[in-house]
């Protein structure tokens, strides 16, 4: 199978500008300078390399579309799908916590696996669009967490592995007493607050430490993909660099992130970080690693939709970036960093996952979306 497309403003690793894209069997068999050629006239619009998403938790929103109120797990996994292929994502990483304390939600264990079952169930029923993978996101200070990660590292689908540790008073909850006033506004005492910090405390010094290097022996063992999540510190950084992580996820401080560059881990922060103009929780802003050059990528977190404008709004003011760099932010960079080396890069020979857009209104509009040459949007 071949198709063409031509006037496009092509994004490649280096540089952009009008030409034209062949596609063969599902690769990029040619890529060519200049106007005109033959195929789908993209009348100048942006063709870029397909978004790649390394930690999103967008399925769970549309499992429990409302709080308590459970969807098809397999329905809710081809309408995430969807959203994820309507705003250019073509590979996702969805992310699952395990070992969390939020029993009443998607990350409960039973939720959990009906998510999963749903995800797998879609996917080898040929309903997805995009390519789609999972991100075990491991809540280091569980007293379960050995016994519930070991079989779903198992998983087909399973590529990346996260080491996380929610314990209040660090890392992203550094602001102990916002953390804490939360808690009482839904009703918990003095004493109810005192208890709970207490046995949260209490997990963390119990398992923390044998937690973590347990992730990184699954990763090592699987060669998966590793990541620190919501690092404060310069100790927190080595810690988790000792341990074979090479990704740094969301760091919470400079600090963190300048340590993470210096141990040679790739720095992904949040969209929504640069897009709302800062953390909602108060931690460093995208905006201020980005001016010191400490940031080199982006996952959506909680909002798909975030990438594909995370990466427009570096190649302008403020920012400034090439076209090319800031795409890469999206796309060839986050390859690279979970060993994706088919994709990522308009360039011959890699896998036809594209993306047309124009800017309108000052946002970027994706107009067409190909996943392996394939039409899906």
């Amino acid at each position: 199978m071949e198709q063409a497309f031509c006037n496009a403003r092509v994004v490649t690793r280096d540089e952009d500008f009008i030409g034209s894209v062949l596609v063969r069997d599902g690769l990029i068999a040619a890529v060519d300078r200049g106007p005109g050629g033959v195929g789908e006239d993209f009348d100048g619009d942006v063709l870029m390399p397909g978004v790649i998403d390394i930690h999103t938790d967008n399925l769970e929103r549309h499992y429990f579309p409302r709080p308590n109120i459970g969807w098809n797990p397999v329905s809710a996994a081809v309408t995430h799908d969807a959203a994820c292929v309507s705003v250019g994502v073509t590979t996702v990483f969805d992310s699952m916590s395990v070992g969390s304390f939020f029993e009443a939600t998607a990350r409960a264990q039973d939720n959990l696996a009906r998510l999963v079952e749903g995800l797998h169930t879609a996917r080898e029923s040929g309903m997805l669009k995009a390519g789609h993978h999972i991100h075990w996101r491991c809540e280091t200070t569980s007293d379960e967490l050995a016994e519930r990660l070991a079989p779903l590292v198992e998983h087909p689908m399973t590529a990346m592995l996260s080491m996380m540790d929610h314990t209040p008073g660090q890392r992203q909850y550094r602001n102990i007493e916002a953390h804490l006033r939360g808690w009482r506004e839904r009703g918990m005492s003095e004493d109810d607050v005192a208890a709970r910090l207490e046995e949260i405390r209490g997990r963390q010094a119990r398992n923390a430490t044998a937690n973590a290097r347990l992730v990184a022996g699954f990763a090592k063992a699987r060669n998966l993909a590793l990541a620190s999540h919501d690092d404060e510190d310069v100790e927190h950084i080595d810690e988790a660099a000792d341990l074979g992580a090479t990704i740094a996820e969301f760091p919470v401080t400079r600090e963190a992130a300048e340590r993470a560059h210096a141990r040679g881990m790739t720095v992904v922060m949040g969209g929504p970080n640069l897009i709302r103009g800062g953390s909602y929780s108060g931690n460093v802003p995208a905006s201020e690693l980005i001016e010191m050059g400490l940031l080199d990528a982006f996952a959506s977190d909680y909002v798909p939709r975030s990438l594909i404008e995370c990466a427009f709004t570096l190649a302008a003011a403020p920012f400034g970036w090439s076209l090319s760099r800031a795409v890469a932010s999206v796309t060839d960079t986050v390859a690279a960093a979970v060993g994706l080396g088919d994709r990522g890069v308009v360039a011959e020979g890699r896998r036809a996952d594209l993306v047309r857009v124009r800017r309108i209104r000052d946002l970027p509009v994706v107009r067409g979306v190909w996943a392996g040459g394939a039409r899906v949007g």
